[in-house]
């Protein structure tokens, strides 16, 4: 909305708020002196309480249910009052010692109601653009209750029929309302920033006002018909039961804001830790993984140079490609620390095709077969051969070879390894069983934790790994076994993709 367009509608509002004001003063009847000098002692007594529901925007209650229900009870003039007890503090708080201020209720706006947090056109005696929109808007909303709830009587006034007040509060709410849809309130923008947390409380703020604030218009209305002015103050000051409870009710929400900031810290602080911990153990394991291999390169490097000469020189070739052999496989073990640290930070994001399951983990055998074939294990696999599963292969391939190697590492010379998959009815589950010691009751929860191992060889990332891929593709992965009788490690994948 253009700012001409947004000035003239204040413009409008600040217009119909003075008629509101003139139409106010010439309601007045001297008859009517004793509702005028109640509702402005009970206003005086009910203007401090006030509730800052969110930063720099204060709610009263108690004022303003007494001014709605004067309005149904002395008409029009209560427009013009209510401004009585807000002008009085203003007064106060400019001849008054600076010591006994502190007891005085801040003069937010010119109305008993929302403060947009800048100031008051009372309480410094010059009235700015925002504060008589705000003013103005209070005041039509008045008027318009007047206007509504006496529209609908043949006879009488409002605070005889329930159903004039009913009308009256529906057409006031709905003016407001209106008005909170239209750029008629600049001034609270800065005060309302655009985070959820401060929208979602303005919106539980538009229902705090009319659940609260109604009852309490008509029980003084009530309170008037059947026992007079000592009925309607009575039901005013009991409207300050509201703002206690909104009091308690608000510091509760700061306390458990406040709780949820110092959480939030210690969440992050106990991350950080974590997160080096993380770091001081990975560097120690993989420091003494890659120190441990260098120092087997140095020995045979060492062996190479100071070897003396043998024989024959067939004996001295034979001699240093057995000690190069051993070089290059420890080379191949700071490589395979390497690699493993890689894909553990690597990217999670999976690339779903559809793939035989068997296919999948004939690969990985056939992968490992010069490490089975060294360690005298066989393997076995049980997969019906139309089971297709959509899967990223890159990343399960990894977890299926993680899970084989580990299995191949237990498991004793000339014992069998099996390797299954099955369909069930809403996932797919494919479980490596070794005939290694198992795993013990107190390392079944850590088996998947990063570099937690039992072994003397590896880091610890190979299950870790096999847990995060399986996760990323939205699956799990146990262990389940008999100590003594060997481990299944079950890898378990939704078959609501596809599969």
């Amino acid at each position: 909305m253009s700012a001409r367009w947004s000035s003239l509608v204040r413009g409008l509002v600040i217009a119909a708020g003075a008629l509101v004001v003139v139409a106010s003063l010439r309601a007045f009847r001297l008859d009517d002196w004793p509702l005028y000098l109640a509702y402005v002692l009970t206003a005086l007594v009910l203007y401090p309480p006030r509730v800052e529901v969110l930063p720099g925007m204060h709610l009263t209650i108690p004022a303003l249910a007494v001014t709605i229900g004067f309005v149904y009870i002395a008409g029009l003039p209560i427009v013009v009052l209510c401004t009585v007890p807000a002008m009085v503090f203003a007064g106060l708080h400019r001849v008054l010692p600076e010591r006994w201020r502190i007891w005085l209720p801040h003069v937010p706006s010119g109305r008993p109601g929302v403060d947009g947090g800048h100031g008051s056109w009372l309480g410094e005696f010059s009235p700015s653009r925002e504060a008589l929109v705000d003013w103005g808007s209070f005041a039509v909303g008045l008027g318009i209750r007047w206007w509504a709830a006496s529209a609908v009587m043949s006879e009488g006034r409002p605070y005889t029929e329930a159903y004039a007040i009913t009308v009256g509060e529906f057409a006031g709410y709905a003016f407001w309302s209106l008005l909170a849809m239209l750029p008629v309130y600049s001034f609270i923008r800065p005060v309302l920033t655009p985070d959820q947390k401060q929208r979602a409380a303005q919106q539980d703020l538009g229902l705090i006002m009319p659940l609260a604030l109604t009852p309490f218009v008509f029980l003084i209305a009530y309170g008037y018909h059947t026992h007079g002015l000592e009925g309607a103050i009575g039901w005013s000051l009991g409207s300050c039961g509201v703002h206690l409870l909104l009091k308690r009710l608000t510091e509760r929400r700061r306390t458990v804001e406040e709780q949820n900031r110092s959480l939030e810290a210690l969440n992050r602080e106990l991350a950080d830790r974590e997160r080096l911990s993380a770091i001081g153990k990975m560097s120690s394991v993989v420091s003494h993984q890659i120190l441990h291999q260098l120092g087997v390169i140095g020995i045979y490097a060492d062996l190479i140079r100071n070897a003396e000469a043998p024989s024959g020189a067939g004996d001295a070739l034979a001699e240093a490609r057995t000690h190069a052999g051993a070089i290059e496989g420890a080379l191949g073990d700071v490589n395979r620390v390497l690699r493993e640290l890689l894909v553990f930070g690597g990217d999670l994001r999976v690339n779903l095709y559809e793939h035989p399951l068997a296919s999948v983990i004939a690969e990985c055998v056939a992968g490992c077969r010069a490490e089975t074939d060294e360690r005298g294990v066989a393997v076995r696999v049980e997969c019906p051969a139309e089971l297709n599963v959509s899967l990223d292969k890159l990343k399960m391939t990894h977890v299926f070879t993680n899970l084989l190697r580990n299995a191949m590492q237990v498991s004793p010379s000339g014992s069998e390894i099996v390797i299954r998959g099955s369909a069930h009815e809403d996932a797919v589950e494919i479980s490596v069983s070794d005939a290694g010691p198992g795993v013990t009751a107190e390392h079944r929860d850590k088996v998947f934790a990063p570099f937690f191992t039992t072994k003397d060889e590896g880091i610890g990332l190979g299950l870790a790994i096999a847990r995060e891929f399986t996760e990323a593709h939205g699956g799990n992965i146990r262990v389940e076994d008999t100590p003594g009788r060997g481990a299944s490690f079950v890898v378990r994948l939704p078959c609501d993709r596809g599969l």
